[in-house]
């Protein structure tokens, strides 16, 4: 599989054309080798920290089977660094799969998660937001990732409606990747919080795995809801087909999260919420009923001679 591991050299890649843009750099198509593969390339490259985001790379080789393949199959993780000079450039990372791209009248268009927070527009063209049953999967999916990186003390710090992508089938697919640190490391750069998905609480420190959960809980909320500003603290005014267990539930947990740090619900109580088969509540077990007390036979026998019970004469 390629890149097989190590730095790779910018003039050993075949860049094609430029498929995207942002505010820290520009996404080019890989050719040859490269065939399915990205190269994002940073715009100001002294600010990285190569460090960091060679540990990014290392990453996954540290992970369970299960954990790695479902890492590598979520994310647009990065893989290699790009070396010129013996600086970092920039990495490279798989190209987004053809399931999260929609053709807009543009275009080819990724399937971005603002798509689920507003009513259509003409323009979108194919890309039709899903019904309360498809939002769910997608909430639940995005639950799942949250889940698998936090148990692997991986903070994603910048959640926004424009990193997170989605399929008509309820995948999802979670992009900047670059942004992702390990608890108490320093991330490959300066971290952005996109506006209208800020963490009121978050430290001075910087994003944490308890800003992730507000973060969270705004995605989920917002995704059953259609609303793209909903804050915890206002109810969910969630679409028409969520069952009314799970908006309970939800509706409970989104409260909980305009709670003080360290009391926000993590991604396995919103699993929970969001389940299907909902949070069985069991009667208490009723008190264990001690042996009686019964009177002890005497026993006869001298120190080492095996015990006899002593029967009263006939």
């Amino acid at each position: 599989m390629w890149p097989s591991g190590g730095d790779l050299r910018l003039a050993d890649l075949s860049l094609g054309a430029e498929v995207g843009s942002g505010g820290q750099g520009k996404v080019h198509e890989l050719l040859g080798a490269g065939g399915g593969h990205v190269f994002k390339e940073y715009l100001h490259p002294a600010t990285v920290n190569g460090a960091a985001l060679k540990r990014l790379v290392e990453l996954p080789a540290d992970l369970s089977q299960a954990h790695r393949d479902a890492l590598l199959r979520q994310t647009a993780w990065p893989l290699a660094r790009v070396l010129d000079g013996g600086h970092v450039r920039g990495f490279v990372m798989r190209r987004v799969p053809a399931e999260f791209w929609g053709r807009a009248a543009p275009g080819p268009k990724l399937r971005e998660l603002q798509y689920l927070l507003y009513e259509p527009k003409a323009l979108w063209g194919d890309i039709t937001p899903p019904d309360a049953a498809g939002r769910l999967e997608i909430a639940r999916g995005t639950v799942s990732l949250f889940r698998l990186l936090h148990a692997n003390r991986l903070v994603v710090g910048d959640v926004s409606m424009s990193n997170l992508l989605w399929s008509p089938a309820g995948n999802v697919f979670l992009l900047d990747c670059d942004g992702i640190r390990e608890t108490g490391e320093k991330p490959v750069m300066a971290q952005p919080s996109t506006p209208d998905w800020d963490d009121p609480e978050q430290p001075s420190t910087g994003p944490d795995l308890d800003t992730d959960r507000y973060k969270l809980a705004l995605l989920v909320a917002r995704v059953l809801a259609k609303a793209s500003g909903l804050r915890p603290g206002r109810p969910v005014p969630f679409v028409a087909g969520v069952p009314d267990r799970i908006a309970g539930e939800v509706s409970e947990r989104f409260a909980e999260a305009a709670r003080p740090r360290g009391l926000r619900p993590d991604a396995a109580r919103w699993a929970r919420a969001l389940d299907e088969r909902g949070v069985i509540e069991l009667d208490p077990l009723p008190p264990v009923r001690r042996p009686p007390s019964l009177p002890q036979a005497p026993l006869d026998g001298g120190r080492g001679q095996r015990p006899m019970i002593q029967l009263p004469p006939a």
